[in-house]
């Protein structure tokens, strides 16, 4: 009668199989995003790069890599990739994707718009080399997340110069640069003697001035 001992056998052999498919899939460790990878392997360049390091970092669309063109009249190299998307500097596809930008003696990051399904701000928070930079250009356009708060904090911890630029300037007047510049001060907890440095890729003003600022 060992054909009722049959599906006790399966019943016990069930219970060895899960508990020992479970206990390796607890302990195997996760299979980083390339993302992370290369997020890390920025922490190593900058590490080792000689040069004044400057990210230039914000939310997708904010600007950045017009700007970084726009600072440098073109002649920074690699060229930063300028699309219609939204935002077309991208280190979620490629684990070989360049990094660095070099104009004379500076490192440029043209870092790309976080809190996004393909560059979530979890990773930014874990893994972005913070303190391996000189200083950083913290560009905004639009309102504040609670995100541009997130890494504006981290950015400041590092205690590394920050200048905060805001940008689509030719679509604001006066008043509205007022409103828009109080905002940013009273959210990011800055003072009033920090300017907010107001630019426009379309028109170029400002972007002389944040370029100065920054070899200054």
């Amino acid at each position: 009668m060992f054909w009722i001992a049959l599906p006790i056998i399966g019943v016990i052999g069930k219970i060895i199989y899960d508990a020992v498919t479970d206990d390796n899939e607890s302990t195997s460790p996760r299979k980083k995003s390339i993302l992370e990878l290369n997020l890390e392997r920025l922490y190593n360049q900058t590490f080792s790069s000689a040069g004044y390091k400057i990210a230039i970092i914000g939310q997708p669309g904010a600007g950045k890599s017009s700007l970084l063109k726009k600072m440098t009249k073109g002649k920074v190299k690699p060229l930063p990739i300028i699309g219609a998307q939204t935002d077309a500097t991208d280190w979620s596809n490629d684990v070989n994707c360049n990094l660095l930008s070099i104009y004379e003696n500076y490192v440029f990051v043209d870092v790309p718009g976080y809190d996004t399904l393909a560059h979530p701000i979890c990773d930014f928070l874990s893994y972005f080399p913070f303190k391996n930079f000189d200083a950083f250009i913290f560009v905004i356009h639009g309102k504040l997340h609670s995100s541009d708060e997130s890494i504006f904090q981290l950015i400041k911890n590092s205690g590394k110069k920050i200048f905060i630029a805001s940008s689509f300037a030719d679509s604001l007047d006066d008043n509205e640069m007022k409103l828009v510049e109080h905002d940013i001060k009273t959210r990011l907890s800055i003072s009033n003697s920090n300017p907010i440095l107001f630019f426009s890729n379309r028109t170029g003003h400002g972007i002389e001035p944040i370029f100065n600022a920054i070899c200054h």
